[in-house]
């Protein structure tokens, strides 16, 4: 497997090219409402509709077959595909020299107005050219093949499918007999040379040619819907067609307007990509680090592929091609980082959690995206009740938006309210659960059969610390003084509490729980993160805690384990592998939690878990890019979900507040970038911060200097300009990246390098400059700042001056307007 640099308008974006038998599944692609996964072989695996709750396809293949002889055209040799943010190809060759390229996308572009959303629409694109022509042993001759497209047609609905063809859209309609509402149409760009419905099953698989189809439609249990595509290709020519499938849940008419409204595959792919372009260049994180790079890049991929527009309005379920539940704790993690890339997104899909809040106070545990039914597994405090309000104010920090925040706060002061009532006599969070499972533990982990993890946990105390402080930081933003005191007290107490009751006196670390029993549970596992992220944890004891945790018997080659190795209860997969497999997200809050007391552990845990998903993806169950759910302790094969919505934005979340420092709170900000020891630089470029586009790059100098377009309150010691000019900047080379700043006429440019040697490399400046300039530059090879006595000209940087950049290291070079 290889991974190269595709340059696209917005930055470089890393794709993989894989062998195509070395894959166990395919990508997951997702657009506002459908998603799309693709199976090992490349073919569709299944389209689930969101608004639905349903998969409305099942598999969709492709058969090739030679017309003059009759015969299935077999691949002979391995191809290739090529995995790409926003769509997969994949690329092969036939026997009888026809380059066959399939290119398979879910329709996602920019939506109108904040609402409206393109149709749902997977596009199945093949392209086919006829190489006969080049080389000696295979004479020119002109080829004439049939395509075959077999499409389940019921998916997961009942097994009442009717079915017709409708000449004018060149389409199989389909629906169930029982919901005649629920409608796909499977449909050709080309003019079938025939068609039908069947559910001979075999005839997907023969070995010679269908010929030509019935044209018989009707109805059928598990009816395949067949189109038959007729190509004669010319020497050198290429022949492209394309089958889109699309439904509606509002019957034939709908489905056939949500054909119309489908743009041709050339069209889709392109206002697909362009939206993914413009949302992948914002908040930047560069580092010397590829892998990091990369984790940030595809996190942001990754969380657009699951944001839904339901009927209740912008969210992210808990498996986006399974699920309608939209889960309390995963919308807030999500948010986290989706106020860096897509604030619109986490403002909608939090006030969702607002508007659905208990009279109690509590919040919900998860509603049906698709009516907005909820439900609370009957537990009297759950985790979801202080993320809503820590990610509220998260909100609000990043984007200043008043009127959220007075919308959010009565919300966020009930739910402090709430929390302060179900304390008990030691001032503890309690939590009065006796069941198992979801209706037995309080927090992340809630789905460990026959499990019970209530009473006082430091996971769920820890978070209501943070949410009752946080209150009392909205309460003075808001002007209510005498609330805000209040609410801090309150914190304080519980804090206190915490550290008095939850501490191991044997340890010094925390107890998982002092369980419903009264008896403190002592199990060392990965929830040590809790009291370090949210501030409970004095600082020797966090800097124990992360210690611990960075102990080997925690750790694997793909991230941290959910428990340690040694442990007594150590399972690798057992409870959905939170009893000791390795649940990526958590790595990811660790490594938050790492970066101000082990920056080099916080590199190491972002670089490896990302790169395992592409480390051996045929052996692992992993997709190269995409964050999947949790892994076997031991083998590392993963065994949940292909891919997860919570863990992206967490992904991104640790990258920016961890890596890059920056810390928003109230009307401040200040940014402490944490370089790992053997970094000597790191940068961010267009991070969203209250309608501000945020720059800065951090480089040792030996000590840490800052270059930036924002003042901040507090920060590492920085030089601040006017103009962000990095998207003029351009750095020959894909492992090199650069940043531009400018101040008036005068500029100030950056190379990072991300390889592991020595590079050389051309750097050009396209935005307007004029005249000559004085100019010095800083080499880290070198280390000191060294003085030019000539001067540069306006016409050379925009053609182009050579540097050379040291394995992992940096230029800068400080031009100031001569003549």
């Amino acid at each position: 497997m290889t991974i190269v640099q595709s340059v696209g308008p917005s930055e470089r974006v890393a794709a993989y090219e894989v062998a195509d038998d070395q894959l166990a599944t395919g990508s997951t692609f997702g657009g506002p409402k459908i998603v799309m996964t693709i199976k090992a072989t490349g073919a569709i695996e299944r389209v689930f509709a969101s608004d639905l709750g349903k998969t409305v396809f099942g598999t969709v293949v492709l058969r090739h077959y030679d017309d003059r002889v009759g015969m299935h055209l077999v691949q002979e040799d391995p191809g290739q595909f090529s995995i790409h943010s926003a769509h997969q190809q994949h690329r092969y060759r036939l026997p009888n020299g026809v380059a066959v390229l399939e290119d398979l996308f879910v329709l996602s572009g920019a939506p109108k107005d904040g609402h409206t959303v393109d149709p749902p629409a997977a596009y199945y694109a093949i392209e086919l050219r006829n190489t006969t022509s080049v080389g000696v042993d295979t004479p020119a001759q002109e080829v004439v093949m049939s395509t075959y497209a077999f499409a389940d047609l019921r998916g997961d609905t009942e097994r009442d499918i009717v079915g017709e063809y409708r000449a004018a859209e060149r389409a199989i309609v389909a629906w169930n007999a029982s919901a005649p509402d629920c409608v796909r149409v499977f449909s050709a760009t080309s003019e079938p040379a025939s068609h039908e419905i069947s559910g001979d099953y075999g005839r997907a698989v023969a070995s010679t040619t269908p010929g030509t189809l019935s044209g018989n439609g009707g109805a059928g249990n598990d009816p395949l819907g067949v189109l038959h595509i007729r190509s004669r290709i010319a020497p050198g020519a290429t022949v492209r067609f394309a089958f889109i499938l699309t439904f509606s849940g509002r019957g034939k008419r709908a489905a056939l307007r949500s054909l119309r409204e489908c743009p041709d595959p050339n069209t889709a792919l392109a206002r697909t990509r362009a939206y993914y372009d413009d949302v992948l260049s914002r908040s930047r994180v560069l580092t010397p680090n590829p892998n990091v790079n990369r984790g940030v890049l595809w996190a942001k991929a990754n969380m657009l592929r699951v944001m839904l527009e339901s009927p209740t309005g912008w969210c992210a379920v808990n498996d986006p091609s399974r699920s309608n539940n939209s889960v309390g704790r995963d919308t807030c993690w999500f948010a986290y980082g989706a106020d860096y890339l897509v604030p619109e997104f986490a403002r909608a899909s939090l006030l969702a959690y607002v508007r659905l809040q208990q009279k109690s106070g509590m919040v919900v545990e998860y509603y049906d995206i698709r009516n907005g039914h909820t439900a609370d597994y009957g537990l009297n405090i759950n985790d979801n009740t202080p993320l809503l309000v820590l990610a509220l104010w998260h909100h609000f920090n990043t984007t200043g938006d008043r009127a959220f925040l007075e919308e959010a706060y009565p919300a966020a002061k009930k739910a402090a309210d709430y929390i302060l009532s179900q304390r008990n006599a030691e001032g503890l969070v309690w939590c009065s659960a006796t069941g198992t499972a979801n209706q037995g533990i309080v927090g992340w982990r809630n789905v460990i059969p026959n499990y019970q993890l209530s009473g006082a946990t430091t996971e769920v105390n820890s978070e209501c610390y943070a949410a009752l402080d946080t209150v009392s930081q909205m309460a003075r933003a808001i002007g209510e003084h005498d609330e805000s005191r209040r609410y801090a007290d309150e914190a304080l107490k519980l804090r206190e509490a915490i550290n008095t009751h939850l501490r191991n006196p044997g340890n010094g670390l925390y107890y998982l729980s002092i369980d419903i029993d009264g008896q403190p549970r002592t199990d060392v596992t990965c929830d040590l993160v809790f009291p370090v992220m949210f501030g409970v944890a004095p600082d020797d004891v966090a800097a124990g805690i992360i210690a611990r945790l960075s102990d080997r018997d925690f750790w694997t080659e793909a991230g941290i384990r959910t428990a340690p190795r040694d442990a007594p209860n150590y399972t690798p997969n057992g409870g959905w592998g939170l009893l000791g497999g390795v649940w990526v997200g958590v790595t990811f809050w660790y490594a938050r939690a790492a970066a101000k007391y082990q920056p080099a552990f916080m590199d190491h845990a972002l670089a490896t878990s990302f790169r395992n998903y592409s480390r051996d993806p045929k052996k692992n169950n992993t997709v190269p890019g995409q964050f999947s759910e949790w892994l076997h302790g031991e083998t590392l094969v993963n065994e949940g979900m292909m891919l997860s919505p919570w863990f992206p934005p967490r992904y991104l979340w640790a990258a920016i507040e961890g890596v890059a420092g920056l810390q928003a709170g109230g009307d401040s900000v200040r940014c402490w970038p944490n370089l790992a020891p053997d970094w000597k630089w790191m940068g961010v470029q267009d991070l969203l911060y209250r309608g501000h586009h945020i720059t800065w790059f951090a480089v040792r100098m030996p000590e840490l200097q800052m270059y930036t377009n924002f003042h901040f309150q507090e920060s590492s010691p920085y030089v601040a300009y006017d103009e962000d000019i990095s998207s003029s900047v351009h750095v020959t080379g894909g492992l090199s990246v650069a940043l531009g700043l400018r101040q008036g006429a005068d500029l100030l440019l950056f190379v990072g390098n991300t390889d592991d040697r020595t590079t050389t490399a051309a750097l050009a400046l396209d935005a307007k400059i004029e005249g000559a300039y004085r100019w010095r530059v800083f080499n880290s090879f070198i280390g000191r700042w060294e003085e030019s006595t000539e001067l540069v000209s306006a016409e050379s940087l925009r053609t182009g001056i050579a540097i050379q950049v040291e394995r992992s290291g940096f230029w800068v070079l400080d031009l100031k307007q001569a003549v």
